[in-house]
């Protein structure tokens, strides 16, 4: 029993190294997570985490059916890359414009949250994470290119294998999300006034850079 166990302890455990480094990096969707968080408590971020699951699920599945060539179709990045470069920057704007809005009365959005009750997964939280993943390019690029050789270890023990690669994977990402949704949920109370419409600035900063990578990409598939 333990010798089979110990291929999928290992499987879990690489995936779930290699996704938290990817997820330490900065990108869009850590963005709209810290100002979701802000703005509708903890369990953005694990909503969030949700929503990427949602989207990873298939692009898992493609590559075991050996569609990594479709993922890296010019064509393909052209679409993502100018669709995806084009929303992170509407995302963008939309924080800059809150920005300029008074920030939310703290103890008018605890009393809020008190009387409408808790809802775990906001479906707000859940499109989030699946938009800021199927529209950012580089998240095609990653998974065609760093997890291969893991997801050949994992499809040699089989679909037990499989599942202990993605439940690794996606546990790093709700470990990180959520510390993050937690320290910025907890954190209220020192993000009144100008600190959150700081937090806003900078999150509407990385949205645009990497609206500028994506566009960048698009236009470079679309000259070769």
């Amino acid at each position: 029993m333990l010798e089979n166990l110990l291929p999928l302890a290992a499987v879990a455990g690489g995936s779930f190294v290699l996704a938290l480094s990817g997820a330490l990096v900065p990108g869009p969707m850590f963005s709209a997570t810290l100002a979701g968080s802000h703005r509708h408590g903890f369990w953005f971020g694990p909503g969030v985490v949700l929503g990427h699951a949602l989207a990873e699920a298939p692009v898992v599945a493609a590559l075991l059916l050996g569609l990594s060539q479709v993922l890296q179709a010019p064509w393909l990045l052209i679409i993502i890359g100018s669709v995806g470069g084009a929303t992170m920057a509407l995302m963008g704007v939309g924080m800059i414009r809150r920005v300029r809005r008074p920030p939310p009365a703290m103890a008018a959005a605890v009393a809020g949250q008190e009387t409408a009750g808790v809802r775990p997964f906001r479906l707000r939280a859940v499109l989030t994470g699946f938009t800021t993943s199927v529209l950012n390019p580089y998240w095609y690029l990653w998974w065609v290119t760093q997890p291969a050789m893991l997801l050949v270890s994992a499809r040699a023990n089989g679909w037990p294998g499989v599942a202990a690669f993605f439940v690794g994977h996606i546990s790093a990402d709700l470990v990180w999300y959520s510390a993050a949704a937690l320290g910025v949920s907890r954190g209220r109370r020192f993000l009144d006034g100008r600190a959150y419409q700081a937090l806003l600035v900078v999150c509407a900063l990385i949205l645009f850079a990497m609206a500028g990578l994506f566009l960048v990409l698009a236009a470079e598939q679309l000259l070769d």
